[in-house]
């Protein structure tokens, strides 16, 4: 018998599996939520100190502008005077740097920032210039301050521009914001990943769990299944706890082995006493029987008095004895010796001829229906009149005087079906399910045999032997199979 675990366990596999990958997805989003919004906090702070910076810048680029004699000086005395106000101004924002964008000669002056080279700085180039350059161009077309940010390496950067009064300059300021190297965001990464990492490890762990049950599962299951058709089979040994009920179940196997080993004993040697005990039985009463009629014969010879029917009724016990020999033999060894496709009809009427001299005793006729020409079977015949003689002769003492036996055959399903039938008053309850018993006997002279040995020789022919009874009469069923290679 098959057990439905596997698909349980699959099942329950499944569900652990989509369960674990929830909360790796659940976890994974909270980090990312955590360092996203932390991340935004660092630029918004980066923003607004950008922000306050490039206001007070344009303050002192507007006053330095209204003395009148900046734009008289030389370009690197404007760059000299510029770069001292972003110094002295941005000196008070940590991180930011910035300076004045001239859109129209593409310069930008008064640049505060690390040391470098006296002058102008002639079409600045790279990625951070790019991006000042195109905040520039917004801030030209805007009376207010804007801003912007973009990914430069592993950072942000963070800016705002606004135009001049006299829109001939844009003043900048630009904070470059470490997110991706704060200690927070690398814990967070870290933590993450050591999440999906443990949560990788477990949904692994369940895989090899869940495979480990189910191959234990279905080994178990094989051996079950081998152990259904092969009892000395044994379950192959096995890792963990399935190798534990492997081992129980063979052990089992082996203590119901002993067990049945030890019925099979018993069942002999009940089977034996129950053969000597019926044989001794159907023995005892011919030989009983033999015994008068020769105790009686003595006393006529003794007395001079002529025999009568004394020996002839000695050798019919005699007979009976035989016939009790040959049947004990024929339950012991059916053996089939000459099977052979041969017609039907010649076998019922050779058995309704041995049957006639007890059939003429009690008046009881036979009533053949015709049968099919074509009508044939594959069997050893003699052990198939056999078979009929003993239906017959059951045939004859369940009926009444003067009663009726019919006998009849067709062809049914694959097998050929002869149905002997009485007008008896049918077969007790309780007495049906031993019927075809090893001798078991309603009779009083009866031996118990005749349907036993007729089921043997029907079996070893494929077929079956069939009875319907009710106080009607009684009725068996002879199947045989055409084809011998299609038992029924």
């Amino acid at each position: 018998m098959f057990w439905p675990a596997p698909a349980s366990f699959r099942a329950q596999a499944t569900i652990i599996a989509a369960a674990s990958l929830a909360v790796v997805g659940l976890a994974g989003f909270i980090v990312y939520r955590a360092i996203r919004t932390t991340e935004g906090a660092l630029v918004a702070d980066s923003r607004q100190l950008c922000i306050s910076a490039c206001n007070e810048l344009r303050e002192q680029y507007e006053e330095r502008i209204k003395e009148g004699d900046l734009l008289q000086m030389p370009p690197e005395a404007q760059d000299l005077s510029l770069t001292g106000i972003s110094q002295t101004v941005l000196r008070t924002f940590e991180g930011v740097d910035g300076g004045i964008y001239l859109p129209k000669q593409d310069y930008v002056m008064g640049y505060a920032a690390p040391p470098r080279p006296a002058g102008p700085r002639p079409r600045p180039r790279g990625p951070r210039w790019e991006f000042i350059r195109s905040l520039a161009e917004r801030a030209m077309s805007s009376s207010e301050i804007v801003t912007g940010e973009r990914p430069y390496d592993t950072t942000y950067l963070v800016a705002a521009a606004v135009r001049s009064k006299s829109g001939e300059a844009v003043i900048w300021t630009m904070r470059r914001t470490l997110v991706a190297r704060d200690p927070l965001m690398e814990e967070g990464r870290w933590w993450l990943a050591a999440l999906v990492f443990s949560s990788v490890l477990g949904v692994f762990g369940i895989v090899s769990i869940w495979h480990m049950l189910r191959s234990g599962v279905e080994g178990v299951q094989r051996g079950l299944h081998r152990l259904e058709d092969d009892f000395t089979h044994r379950i192959p040994t096995m890792r963990g706890d399935f190798g534990l009920i492997a081992m129980a179940i063979n052990r089992m196997a082996e203590r119901r082995m002993a067990l049945e080993e030890e019925l099979r004993r018993q069942d002999r040697l009940a089977a034996l006493g129950k053969v000597v005990s019926g044989v001794a039985h159907e023995v005892r009463n011919p030989l009983n029987s033999m015994k008068l009629k020769l105790q009686l014969l003595e006393r006529r010879l003794t007395k001079g008095i002529p025999a009568s029917d004394e020996i002839q009724e000695a050798l019919r016990e005699i007979d009976r004895l035989d016939m009790i020999v040959s049947r004990l033999l024929a339950f012991g060894r059916p053996a089939i010796l000459n099977r052979q496709v041969q017609a039907l009809q010649p076998l019922v009427e050779q058995a309704i001829r041995m049957v006639q001299e007890p059939a003429h005793k009690k008046d009881v006729r036979f009533e053949t229906r015709e049968m099919e020409d074509s009508l044939e079977v594959d069997v050893d015949g003699p052990q198939i009149v056999q078979v009929l003689i003993n239906l017959f002769l059951n045939a004859i003492d369940a009926s009444s005087p003067s009663g009726l036996v019919r006998v009849g055959a067709e062809r049914s399903n694959g097998c050929v079906r002869v149905a002997v039938s009485d007008q008896g008053s049918g077969i007790a309850e309780e007495v049906k399910p031993h019927i075809f018993d090893a001798y078991y006997t309603t009779k009083p002279n009866g031996s118990g045999l005749g349907l036993a040995v007729s089921r043997e020789i029907v079996a070893n022919h494929g077929g079956r032997l069939e009875l319907e009874t009710s106080p009607a009469g009684t009725s068996f069923f002879l199947m045989l199979p055409i084809d011998r290679s299609r038992p029924l």
